[in-house]
């Protein structure tokens, strides 16, 4: 859920809330449904808090697209009719009826195509044998499998199957793991191993060879991930960020020397760890008080935010010197900056007020912020 970004701005004198950024849902929420963004509005005398929840509806702004323009498949002649060959599987960042709805392959005399739901709702494809395959007749098949949303009006990717008929592969690599689950802690270095994963096959020889890739990746996770081909560790890439994203799916593909594949998930809960300090925000201020208000009289109301989860955000506040003034919690995260006693402007006709605003992390962050008041006459 993204707030960090000001996409929308209130208009003071007509109460309307206008947008003063373009929202890209793609960007803002990734694949996510659902994609609510979430304001705060502070209203005074009396102060009240309002909670605004924003959804941003998707259009189909994005079309399918194939990890790679050509999907490269060997195939054995000895392979019986019915075999099934698994496709790369289309991205399209849009979500609901406007992601990927269907698969179609041009016609051929050899294979027709089988699409099917994973278990995480994802479509996929696998080419079936519906002829058997004869080197001796033909070596080589191109066929092309398009991918097509359920937008209005649709829009379709496509890629290139080139298939090598070439002798019996029979045994796919397996997994040691079905799904992959690691806990990483953010601002985790470049270049760390995450995880590694790891397939075998029973086959020899080229056959036996496993190479790894990723077969599905979005957003920020083909931007944080990378994967070695040959080993199968998966590396940081770049910057992660609790706050920027707290969990990533990825889908890692093992294939042999020809084309035969199987694949796993890997699920990365990123771990929070307190590198954000409170911010203090002055939501209002008195710049003068009269030296006869009654102890108690409100001069300020401050806001204070973490942009750090569970006990990291968890922030108090305080005023580092001796004066006349408190601070009183009020709603969430607010307080109520008050007089204590009687102010007298012949004694002290202004005052610096340091406020400091710590968390619960361990250790803690803490900022400071100075406001300046000014004591006037009766």
């Amino acid at each position: 859920m993204a707030t960090a970004r000001e996409f929308f701005e209130l208009n003071i004198q007509t109460g309307e809330l206008v947008i003063s950024e373009r929202v890209d849902r793609e960007v803002v929420c990734g694949s996510k449904s659902s994609c609510p963004l979430k304001y705060e509005l502070v209203l005074e005398n009396p102060l009240e808090l309002h909670g605004i929840l924003l959804q941003v509806q998707d259009i189909n702004d994005n079309s399918p697209q194939f990890p790679n323009d050509e999907i490269k498949l060997s195939i054995p002649e000895s392979a019986v009719k019915g075999a099934r060959f698994h496709l790369d599987v289309a991205q399209d960042s849009d979500v609901g009826r406007n992601s990927i709805q269907s698969y179609s392959l041009e016609k051929n005399g050899h294979f027709s195509l089988s699409v099917q739901t994973n278990a995480d709702r994802v479509k996929y494809c696998e080419l079936v044998l519906d002829k058997e395959l004869d080197r001796e007749e033909q070596q080589e098949l191109t066929l092309l499998l398009t991918a097509v949303d359920g937008g209005a009006p649709q829009k379709s990717g496509s890629a290139t199957i080139h298939v090598t008929v070439l002798d019996a592969n029979d045994n796919r690599p397996v997994f040691s793991e079905p799904v992959y689950k690691v806990s990483l802690p953010e601002n985790t270095p470049i270049g760390t191993v995450a995880v590694s994963v790891s397939a075998t096959d029973a086959d020899e020889g080229t056959n036996g060879e496993v190479t790894y890739e990723f077969s599905l990746k979005s957003g920020k996770a083909a931007e944080n991930f990378a994967i070695d081909k040959m080993t199968g560790a998966i590396k940081v890439a770049g910057p992660i960020d609790f706050e920027d994203e707290a969990d990533y799916e990825i889908r890692v593909q093992a294939k042999d020397g020809f084309g035969l594949a199987s694949s796993a998930k890997v699920i990365m809960n990123i771990i929070d760890v307190n590198d954000n300090a409170p911010v203090i925000n002055i939501k209002s201020l008195k710049n003068a008080v009269p030296e006869n208000a009654a102890p108690g009289t409100e001069v300020g109301i401050i806001n204070v935010q973490d942009e750090d989860s569970d006990r990291n955000s968890q922030v108090h506040c305080s005023i580092q010197q001796n004066v006349p003034f408190k601070l009183i919690p009020s709603i969430k995260k607010y307080y109520s900056l008050v007089t204590t006693s009687e102010l007298d402007r012949e004694q002290i006709t202004d005052y610096n007020i340091t406020l400091i605003a710590t968390d619960e992390g361990n250790p803690p962050l803490s900022s400071s912020k100075t406001v300046h008041l000014c004591v006037r006459c009766k």
